[in-house]
């Protein structure tokens, strides 16, 4: 068989081959995301200019929200969760959002992070503004903003894309705000097609579908063209072969419209493709159709709004009769460009888009929700709504979707990439069962050419298998394109009979569905109408609503209203209220079986009375703005999130149970400005009847007050605390609301009342050892605040406090003697390093400092790292100590330990399931997982920060517990961890403060064992090679494709790391010998046997004192890996991974003139024993930053480069079951150690990995 290996379609120059290495391509250079793994760090600047930073987790997971303040610290942080999408609303956004005029998503920080609209990836925000009707008629142009660029112009919808500065986004939201011409501004999101899972039942699809039946078995779509807006689609499958008439890429994919991603493929051959490969056995719908292919979507499965519309509008006006769109993304509202462009279209061309696999009530996603779309479920092979499949009304609240219902469980179709035995894969998804109905109505309009994309819509819906299936699952019902074929009467679907928001003063309605007759013949029925309220359950009364007539007779060519009465002021069941639907049938008289199934809905809202909610805080006054409410509904309402003014919320609600959440936050003063959070509570009525007019009181007061103990004392450093809430039976869809307080936030509370199985209260927080307590010399404590970045007071002393004034730029600080004493500054605007600075090169031990005039504490954070403490008082408590100083008492004593230097940590997650609940909480070290951390520093004490993420299993939050905090490294100490299956937890080791521009290393998540202990070590040289601490492969193959997971380094006790902005990384791939690139993570492979070889690099931008961290060591790192693998290797692959375990000490150093005895061995993916069969060590000295093969610049204390002549061979061999190197460190003391190792194992995978700067001769 010849080989299918698909070569690079864009240039790619490397360099010649050097030594054992060989040089990376430029192409590759600019893809290094791709190959790295999952684990990173992330900001946003949200359109507000608001900052967010975040962090991913190995398993590739959002979460660790933070809002950031202008000074880049951590500010109380609220975030809500629907679903998978996470939304922050600045205060100053939220009328703009309630009153739709801004876009809710462009808040939703998944979605940004989905789109890759991180600070990192990109400096503009992508926007779609929305303009008043006509506004870019004819010759008009868009207005661009100061501070946007114009991407391009939608003229048909009156909207233009632009892209918005990050860096005025603050002034860009002042203008766009108070622009009258603009109706509304949209996040251009990456939308994603809606696959749902891998498969394995190997039956065809298409005969379920009506296809082959005896009216539609002789047609095949044949002169229809379909388009299909996707991935693109594989270009050499044979099973697509000529079946593509037009295809273009929108989505600016290095490969053009070849799909790596095999979302197209499938969806392409699931309407039209031949089933070439398999002998027609998985032939699709309608392979006689012609395709055009617009690459709307990623190899990654993403596409930009602006992408997608542009792909609409070019299949359109290349005279797509179909456009299947198996993509699209959650909404709270069904509108937006998309939505507009399918209604703009509705008579030009039928979109055929899937419903979405959101699998609860409300979720039908944009566009499909669109009132012109026909909008498909997903079903299995007995017509039964797949359990993952959307479920309706529409993002509304009231119209019924989805339209109709057709197969999209494990339907087989082409794979991309695959040949042979591996030719076709089976996906699940509505993403799936789109493409069946597309190419359905491909059949029917060949039979039926003179159809009008209206009228096939018609068609389809009312010719369906008739079932009873809940109209908001399957609408109208499973597809029967052999009964489409001849169907002579047809009705619009899902026609919204009424909507009656206020029963009480209801009054009856005269209603009416038309029936159609596009046949030549006179058409009679017997009708009949079903109903059932929303809840699919409830039965209704007949009193309710009704037919008017119980037959009817269309008549040719003609049309008939079939009269409908609704009573609208009958009293229902509770589970009746809402979208009401049913469908009206219609079966022939006689001998004749002609049948018709219309779906219809009407919407009854529910009496509704007033709910007021009062909120106070532990001060007794009301609630701030930043406290928050969430009201949530039994009947599996999506809720809502409600902010207080003034202390007060109210909403009009149904009549119900609800449960009442609301999140109160105490600030440290009673004014109405300025100050930090100093407590929070969680309070909640828990399944709590509301039949009337109500008032629910929050009172912080009474909450109960949580204490944590543990076996040694603790003092608490922020919290972390939320609520999910279950929306389906299986506790799988939830809402969830989290908020982050930081370290100086020093208590919390709890309360509930009621209980509600749905609801998990959880609270996490990060303790140490007794925080130091300053303590005036009239014997008052001061509530001080430890500063960013900066070590805290430890241990016993004190010391005399000088004032220092503002200490501004015209300070004179020689006139102050602060030698062994502590300056206090006092500035009315802000406290900056220029000030500390100028205070510590004086002598002094510490700063103080507080801020006249204002109210409350403050936290800001100094570049450089202090090396002394820094705290900050309140201008209360500054005042107080300064009138003491005044007084002749200028002293300050402390006692207690700094956070930075703490000899043990806990970290504690409680959650209860039910209901709330405060008091003291007590755990034991017995009971906890304990780990030895040692922490490695560079020759010198130096700051390490560290983070900690938890995560709920059984619902996937993802959430920092309490602020990061510094420690002073090299230290060994201990951690404990509550143990419990309820959670995981991710540790995050920083070398600096922030992982964006720092690094990190990163293990886990992982479950902690109760009792069990272990000991590791953080920072721990040699950098080399890593496999992910999460479960993911560092390369997985899937048919032809290897999908790449590897981290970019990690530390010698194998915690994957990655470098951030000051370091800089890059990949090179050769398949048997011959480069090759990547998309979006992905290498396309020969199905025969092939060798990978795969190299990775990184390096630090800057060395030593030109390193913002001061990193010494690591400072350069190459991994190569190289393995054999064929298409029955499906799953991991052989990647062989060097491990080099070097007996250095706490500070990453050696003796000079001490041989070093190097264990050397390797691993895999599969946790199996690796057997080396070959491993060679060569070292070498100097103060070298970089190899001389690179041309890569690293600003390095020396100009030199390491070339290949300075390696020396070491001894190696196999004592005892293992590989040893001797490194004889024969070098001089300041010099570092350079390791080049060479493996291979028994088969066939070898690798090398180099560092430079492994570690330090001391």
């Amino acid at each position: 068989m010849s080989s299918r290996f698909k070569r690079s379609k864009v240039a790619v120059h490397c360099l010649a081959l050097l030594g054992a290495s060989m040089s990376l391509c430029t192409q590759a250079e600019t893809e290094l995301a791709a190959v790295q793994g999952g684990a990173k760090g992330l900001e946003f600047t949200l359109i507000t200019g608001d900052k967010v930073s975040a962090v991913v987790n190995n398993a590739g997971e959002l979460g660790g929200i933070r809002m950031l303040n202008k000074d880049g610290v951590e500010i109380a942080t609220s975030v809500f969760k629907r679903g998978n999408d996470t939304y922050l609303v600045p205060a100053k956004a939220q009328p703009f959002v309630d009153s739709r005029a801004i876009d809710l998503e462009l808040f939703n920080i998944n979605k940004l992070y989905q789109s890759n609209y991180d600070d990192a990836s990109t400096d503009h925000l992508p926007v779609i503004i929305e303009y008043a009707d006509g506004s870019l008629a004819g010759a008009a142009t868009p207005t661009v903003i100061e501070g946007t660029s114009l991407t391009g112009e939608i003229e048909l919808i009156d909207s233009a894309a632009f892209g918005i500065e990050k860096e005025k986004a603050e002034a860009v939201w002042e203008s766009l705000t108070q622009d009258g011409r603009i109706e509304g501004v949209w996040l251009d999101a990456v939308i994603h097609g809606h696959k749902q899972s891998v498969g394995t039942t190997l039956t065809p699809t298409v005969p379920l579908t009506g296809a082959l039946g005896p009216s539609a078995v002789t047609f095949n779509g044949e002169g229809v063209t379909v388009a299909v807006l996707d991935t693109g689609y594989d270009v050499e499958h044979s099973d697509l072969r000529g079946q593509v008439i037009g295809a273009k890429d929108f989505s600016y994919s290095a490969n053009g419209v070849d799909d790596l991603n095999g979302h197209g493929t499938h969806t392409a051959s699931t309407i039209a493709g031949t089933g070439s490969e398999s002998n027609g056995y998985w032939a699709g719908m309608a392979p006689g159709a012609d395709l055009l292919v617009g690459k709307v979507l990623s190899n990654s499965g993403g596409g930009s709004t602006y992408g997608i519309i542009n792909g609409m509008i070019w299949a359109v006006e290349n005279g797509a009769d179909i456009v299947n769109m198996s993509l699209g993304g959650s909404a709270t509202a069904c509108e937006g460009p998309m939505v507009d462009v399918v209604e703009a279209f509705r008579d030009q061309a039928l979109f055929v888009i899937s419903a979405g696999n959101s699998f609860t009530r409300e979720t039908v996603g944009s566009p499909g929700c669109a009132p012109s779309a026909l909008t498909v479920a997903a079903l299995d092979r007995e017509n039964q709504t797949a359990v993952f499949s959307s479920r309706g009304p529409s993002p509304d609240g009231h119209s019924a979707k989805p339209d109709i219902g057709s197969q999209g469980v494990d339907v087989v179709a082409a794979a991309s990439g695959g040949v042979g035995s591996n030719a076709y894969r089976s996906l699940s998804g509505t993403s799936m069962s789109a493409p069946h109905v597309a190419g359905g109505a491909a059949i029917v309009l060949q039979a039926r050419p003179d159809l009008s994309p209206v009228q096939l819509k018609r068609v389809l819906t009312s010719s369906v298998f008739d079932n009873d299936a809940h109209v908001l699952e399957q609408g109208a019902g499973p597809m029967d394109v052999n009964r489409a074929i001849t169907q002579p009467v047809i009705a619009a679907p899902n026609v919204e009979l009424g909507r009656f928001v206020d029963v009480s003063s209801a009054v009856s309605v005269d209603a009416h569905v038309t029936l159609t007759n596009i046949s030549n013949s006179d058409v009679t029925y017997k009708l009949s109408m079903d109903l059932i309220g929303e809840d699919g359950i409830t039965q209704l009364p007949a009193t309710l609503a009704g037919l008017g007539v119980k037959s009817v007779t269309v008549p040719a060519n003609g049309s008939v209203d079939v009269p409908i009465w609704i009573e609208p002021q009958v009293a229902l069941r509770d589970g009746a209220y809402g979208t009401i639907t049913g469908r009206i049938k219609g079966e022939g008289t006689g001998q004749s079986d002609d049948q018709i199934i219309v779906p219809v809905s009407f919407l009854i809202q529910p009496p509704e009375v007033e709910l007021t909610l009062n909120a106070y805080d532990n001060r007794g006054k009301p609630a701030n703005s930043f406290s928050k409410a969430y009201i949530i509904n039994e009947e599996d309402d999506w809720g809502h999130a409600l902010s207080f003014t003034n202390g007060q919320a109210s909403i009009s609600l149904p009549k119900g149970n609800y449960s009442v959440i609301s999140h109160i936050v105490t600030y440290d003063n009673d004014s109405d400005f300025g100050g930090l959070p100093e407590s929070a509570a969680q309070m909640a009525y828990l399944d709590h009847k509301v039949t009337s007019d109500t008032v629910l009181t929050f009172d912080a007061g009474v909450a109960e007050k949580v204490e944590f103990k543990a076996d040694k004392p603790i003092d608490t450093q922020g919290f972390s605390f939320g609520f999910t809430y279950a929306l389906d039976d299986n506790k799988v869809a939830k809402l969830a609301a989290i908020d982050l307080m930081p370290d100086y936030v020093e208590n919390m509370y709890l309360w509930s009342q009621g209980y509600d199985s749905r609801f998990r209260a959880f609270l996490s927080t990060h303790a140490t050892a007794p925080e130091t307590v300053l303590t005036m010399e009239n014997g008052q404590q001061l509530n001080a605040v430890a500063q960013g970045l900066a070590v805290g007071f430890d241990g016993e002393g004190s010391a005399e406090v000088v004032p220092v004034g503002e200490g501004g730029y015209s300070t004179d600080w020689s006139q102050f003697d602060l030698a062994g004493k502590i300056a206090l500054i006092q500035n009315p605007y802000n406290v900056t390093s220029y000030m500390v600075k100028g205070a510590l090169e004086q002598g002094a031990i510490g700063v103080l400092f507080y801020r006249p005039g204002t109210n409350g504490r403050y936290k800001t954070a100094f570049t450089g790292i202090p090396t002394k403490p820094i705290v900050g008082l309140s201008a209360e408590e500054g005042e107080m100590l300064f009138a003491e100083i005044q007084s002749g008492r200028n002293k300050v004593s402390w006692s207690g330990t700094a956070v930075d230097k703490t000899p043990y940590t806990y970290q504690l997650h409680h959650i209860t399931e039910g209901h709330n609940k405060g008091g003291l909480i007590r755990v034991h070290d017995k009971d906890m997982y304990h780990i030895s951390a040692a922490y490695h520093a560079q020759g010198e004490e130096r700051p390490v920060f560290r983070d900690m993420m938890a995560q709920t299993n059984s619902t996937g939050e993802f959430y920092s517990t309490g602020s990061p905090q510094m420690l002073v490294a090299p230290v060994v100490r201990d951690e404990y961890y509550t143990a419990t299956s309820k959670n995981t937890w991710t540790n995050i080791v920083m070398q600096g403060s922030r992982i964006q521009s720092d690094g990190a290393y990163f293990d886990g998540p992982r479950i902690m064992e109760a009792g069990a202990k272990e000991e590791t070590t953080w920072l721990r040289g040699p950098k080399g090679a890593s496999l992910n601490t999460s479960s993911h492969s560092v390369g997985y193959r899937d048919t032809n494709l290897i999908r790449w997971n590897f981290p970019q380094f990690g530390d010698a006790s194998g915690h994957d790391a990655i470098a951030g902005y000051n370091g800089r990384a890059a990949y090179g791939l050769w398949v048997n010998g011959e480069s090759t690139y990547m998309d979006t993570g992905t290498l396309t492979l020969p199905i025969e046997s092939a060798e990978v070889r795969l190299e990775l690099r990184n390096y630090n931008r800057g060395v030593a004192e030109r390193s913002p961290i001061d990193d010494k060591l690591g400072s350069f790192y190459q991994g190569i890996f190289t393995f054999m693998t064929d298409q029955s290797m499906q799953g991991a692959q052989p990647i062989l991974v060097p491990k080099i375990d070097v007996p250095v000490d706490m500070h990453n150093s050696h003796p000079a003139g001490e041989p070093a005895k190097v264990v050397l061995s390797g691993e895999m993916d599969s946790n199996e024993d690796v057997t080396l069969a070959e491993v060679t060590l060569q070292y070498a000295y100097g103060q070298e930053c970089v190899v001389s093969y690179v041309s890569a610049y690293s600003y390095c204390p020396v100009y030199d480069k390491l070339n290949e002549s300075d390696w020396v061979n070491a001894q190696v061999a196999y004592e005892d079951g293992q590989w040893v190197a001797t490194v004889p460190n024969d070098g001089e003391a300041g010099e570092f150690v350079h390791l080049r190792v060479v493996m291979s194992d028994t088969d066939s995978s070898s690798a090398q990995v180099t560092t430079l700067r492994a570690y330090m001769l001391k």
